[in-house]
């Protein structure tokens, strides 16, 4: 009984997209939705630490190509910045935080300036491209 209770919640989760699993819409954008939480993720040294865990789900009936800037702000100032580039999208699919390594660790900040009200971040200049198809990175010949 648990097992089907279990199968229940993630076929329920995968439905109702982002939403059920704890992420907070951020923003539309030419039929890509955007989602934003808090977690944990590891570093490239296998260290857990703060993350902003993003979600993306295209509800396109093609693929799309999108690219944003992520500005960390604390106190007013900004901080710290990064940039996500050229990740691709098929149509009517999600990409989540850290089952497909969209997230972002700050490395200028606590934790605890991170939960304070100081802080705050922000997603800008995001673009979003139609494309013919997307190419797995195994599928490009190389040199």
């Amino acid at each position: 009984m648990k097992h089907l209770i279990l199968f229940l919640i993630t076929i329920t989760a995968g439905i109702n997209g982002c939403s059920q699993i704890g992420y907070t819409a951020y923003q539309k954008i030419e039929g890509l939705d955007v989602s934003t939480k808090w977690g944990k993720a590891r570093d490239a040294d296998g260290t857990k630490k703060p993350a902003l865990l993003l979600a993306f789900e295209n509800t396109n009936n093609y693929p799309v190509s999108y690219s944003f800037d992520i500005l960390l702000y604390y106190e007013g100032l900004l901080r710290e910045s990064g940039r996500i580039e050229d990740v691709c999208l098929d149509g009517l699919k999600s990409s989540v935080g850290k089952l497909n390594g969209i997230y972002f660790i700050p490395e200028k900040f606590t934790e605890e300036q991170l939960k304070n009200s100081d802080f705050n971040f922000v997603l800008e200049e995001i673009q979003v491209v139609k494309i013919a198809q997307c190419i797995d990175e195994e599928e490009i010949p190389q040199e």
